[in-house]
């Protein structure tokens, strides 16, 4: 593996996993980047709503807690690809696609490009040794989706994003030991809530190279007691694994 940590960007590079997570929310704290106040203006939510959604792309500050402890031990056990974004969310918010989303400052302006541009030469280069990719975008969710449903992960492909059934084998691999959401599966809706659909990165990347591109959101339990944390990176690794032999 390659690893490089440049412009706010940590980057696992592995050409023989097909494999790749995005991690946009997981940067350092806000408290702990309050010193990029001196270099970034922050993104601001206005006290009128609808001034928070702009070309349908809504203005959220909060980062996923934990997730990148998540993601690193994953890494640990199976060396997959992996593009973290380091800033709080507050200055960037990588996982969005309108500009005057994402940052407020155009000096952020190049790390968000950076974030972006390793994700595509990372698809460019492994789409040289591998026939199928598979892009997860790993995120923590507080809100259930669902009244009387209270789930561990939460996967969402905007109906579209995982021709190839790779959302199904993760919920198949790992529904005797978590409780997942995935759409149409056990009596659960055949359309996703759209707070976690899976509109952003995953069909964004999916819809460029064709690839399956899969949301994946982590129940707050998992990123804030380090055990049940570490069992689940397991788990997850080992189906990682399993569905990387799949796409072999």
């Amino acid at each position: 593996m390659i690893h490089s940590q440049k412009n706010f960007l940590l980057q696992i590079e592995n050409i023989k996993s097909p494999i790749i997570f995005t991690v946009p929310h997981g940067g350092m704290k806000d408290s702990y980047g309050s010193w990029l106040n001196f270099l970034l203006k922050r993104r601001t939510l206005s006290e009128i709503p609808e001034k928070n959604v702009i070309k349908g792309e809504k203005i959220i500050l909060g980062g996923d807690g934990a997730i990148t402890h998540v993601t690193a031990d994953v890494l640990a056990e199976y060396p997959a690809n992996a593009i973290i974004g380091l800033l709080p969310r507050c200055f960037v918010d990588y996982n969005r696609f309108v500009p005057e989303v994402a940052y407020a400052d155009e000096k952020a302006k190049p790390f968000y490009e950076a974030y972006h541009q390793a994700i595509s030469k990372t698809i460019e280069k492994l789409k040289k040794s591998w026939s199928q990719l598979a892009l997860f975008d790993l995120h923590g969710f507080g809100k259930q989706p669902l009244n009387d449903w209270e789930f561990d992960i939460i996967l969402g492909t905007n109906g579209e994003s995982s021709p190839n059934g790779f959302d199904k084998f993760f919920y198949n691999s790992l529904k005797s030991k978590y409780k997942i959401f995935c759409a149409g599966q056990a009596g659960m809706p055949l359309n996703e809530s759209p707070l976690y659909c899976g509109d952003t990165t995953n069909l964004f990347y999916y819809k460029k190279y064709q690839l399956d591109g899969v949301l994946v959101e982590i129940a707050p339990k998992f990123r804030k007691e380090k055990s049940l944390g570490r069992e689940l990176s397991h788990n997850l690794a080992l189906t990682f694994s399993e569905l990387a032999k799949k796409i072999n």
